[in-house]
């Protein structure tokens, strides 16, 4: 009977401990989880089962080892949100695969993007969508979602800047650079202290501050 105890106080600590940083960390659905969370739940699952059943190892140990599993996670979480060579490395980027109505075969045959067409076409007849010649933007999301747009001349925002950070992959996308970037922010009389986001739609910029307000670029670029 004592085994058993000791068996299910284990279980409720590792249980506790992994709720708490799911809770913590904001990561309570599935679909905000990033890679390094899910491979990080395995990480999790081997401690605890590995553990939970040996009565050779210390329970202080066990909880040591799950602190350090926990510590982990959440450095290569933030590592992640701010330096982006190791999101594109870890999470990935937004594939474009159709713009205009026409399909963008670099993107779709690039063996590194392990795109399945048949698979986007299921995911297009499960949002209603029943024939690729309704499309007129089409891109996989770093979840694997498809993100598609039927009305032409319009496509998603892409965010330019982050806390401090110039997505340059993005400025890329619309054929620009930084130096442009820091020009319209001069315009608009903001520094990158000021600013949380600055998100490119339309063909014109949002200049979304870190108090909340919104300053919107008048003029197309």
């Amino acid at each position: 009977m004592e085994y058993y105890l000791w068996v299910l106080a284990k279980f409720l600590i590792g249980f506790l401990i992994v709720i708490l940083h799911l809770n913590l960390t904001g990561k309570t659905q599935l679909n905000q989880m990033t890679p390094v969370d899910f491979i990080g739940n395995f990480v999790f699952g081997g401690i605890i089962g590995g553990v939970i059943y040996n009565e050779d190892i210390p329970i202080h140990q066990y909880i040591i080892v799950l602190l350090i599993g926990v510590c982990l996670i959440s450095l290569l979480n933030w590592i992640c949100k701010h330096v982006s060579f190791f999101r594109m490395f870890a999470i990935g980027e937004p594939i474009p695969i159709m713009k205009d109505g026409r399909f963008l075969m670099d993107n779709i045959l690039r063996k590194k993007n392990k795109i399945d067409i048949l698979n986007v076409a299921s995911l297009l007849h499960a949002q209603g969508i029943t024939s690729f010649q309704e499309v007129s933007y089409a891109q996989i999301e770093p979840s694997g979602s498809l993100t598609v747009l039927t009305d032409k001349g319009k496509y998603p925002s892409l965010i330019l800047f982050k806390e401090g950070e110039v997505r340059t992959t993005e400025l890329q996308r619309i054929n620009k650079d930084e130096k442009w970037l820091e020009q319209k922010m001069q315009q608009q009389h903001l520094s990158k202290d000021d600013l949380f986001l600055i998100e490119f739609w339309e063909g014109r910029l949002n200049f979304i501050l870190r108090s909340g307000e919104v300053k919107k670029d008048t003029l197309k670029n």
